[in-house]
């Protein structure tokens, strides 16, 4: 054998082991610890705009329009009494009315209260017949010979001044054993509207009012409306306080009450109710109401 083939005879034996051994199993074994942070961060803007218009094709023949309006101001008082303790009572009282009652009770001081009903109707003399059901599948018809109601009640209450440089009240009032607000077995079996308030307090805001507006017709419209607003600034209350303008033996506390008891019972249709044994309290009952009755009459 010459030296060439004993040198490809070589490689080719080394080319065989080199084969046999790329063949061979191979086992890993391998400890692999592994992190992850998941951040989610998710922003949902939801906008919405809904615009609604009503046309109604309807000609009132007959309207009926009630408004209410109550404004009440209480600004730049003083209240300094001295002993001088103050009591509201009704006692078995405004029972077995049918109407419309209103009841102011106050024997505090630079108290406004309020009572005021408006109602408006219009009516037939002969009753409306109700207008005719259409026959299934059918759009029901409008009568164009229709009834306006159309009811707004406004009531608008400060203490203390609105303006922001204003003067407010003041309530120094010291040494009073009580200050009692009772209505016990009263305001029973009403019928139609009662309007009550009740102060033995100081500069306090009170009002009831009810707007009230009824058109009798074959159809129409009924709109109401009711606005409140109440403002209470720039007010001082040092009842009994270190800082009283009373000087000299120490001062009393006062104990107040405000109760109600077997009262406001058995009553049909509206009742309001204020009471206010404190200072400088605003408390407001505001109705509206219109309405469009079909097929009837006054």
């Amino acid at each position: 054998m010459t030296m060439k083939a004993m040198l490809y005879a070589g490689v080719a034996t080394a080319a065989l082991l080199i084969a046999n051994t790329a063949a061979a199993d191979v086992f890993v074994e391998a400890d692999i610890t592994k992190h992850k942070d998941i951040t989610v961060t998710e922003n949902i803007t939801i906008n919405k705009t809904i615009t609604l218009d009503v046309f109604v094709n309807v000609t009132p023949v007959k309207a009926a329009e009630a408004t209410g309006i109550i404004n009440q101001e209480n600004y730049d008082n003083e209240a300094c009494g001295n002993c001088a303790e103050k009591r509201d009572e009704m006692i078995d009282a405004e029972n077995l009315n049918s109407g419309i009652v209103n009841v102011n009770q106050s024997s505090g001081n630079m108290n406004n209260q309020g009572n005021a009903v408006s109602v408006a109707v219009d009516f037939d003399v002969d009753p409306v017949p109700p207008p005719v059901t259409p026959p299934p599948g059918q759009p029901p018809t409008v009568d164009p010979n229709g009834g306006f109601a159309n009811s707004q009640a406004h009531i608008e209450q400060i203490n203390g001044d609105e303006d922001e440089e204003g003067e407010g009240n003041l309530v120094d009032t010291v040494n009073l054993l009580f200050r009692d607000a009772l209505i016990e077995d009263s305001i029973n079996n009403n019928e139609g509207i009662v309007n009550v308030n009740q102060s033995p307090g100081s500069m306090n805001n009170q009002a009831n009012l009810v707007s009230v507006a009824v058109s009798f017709a074959v159809g129409g419209v009924a709109l109401s409306e009711a606005d409140l607003g109440q403002v209470n600034r720039h007010n001082d209350a040092n009842e009994s306080a270190s800082n009283a303008v009373t000087t000299g033996d120490p001062l009393v506390g006062i104990n107040k009450t405000a109760v109600i008891t077997g009262s406001i019972n058995g009553n049909t249709g509206i009742v309001n109710v204020n009471q206010a044994s404190g200072n400088m309290a605003n408390q407001a009952n505001n109705v509206s109401a219109a309405a469009v009755i079909v097929g009837g009459s006054l």
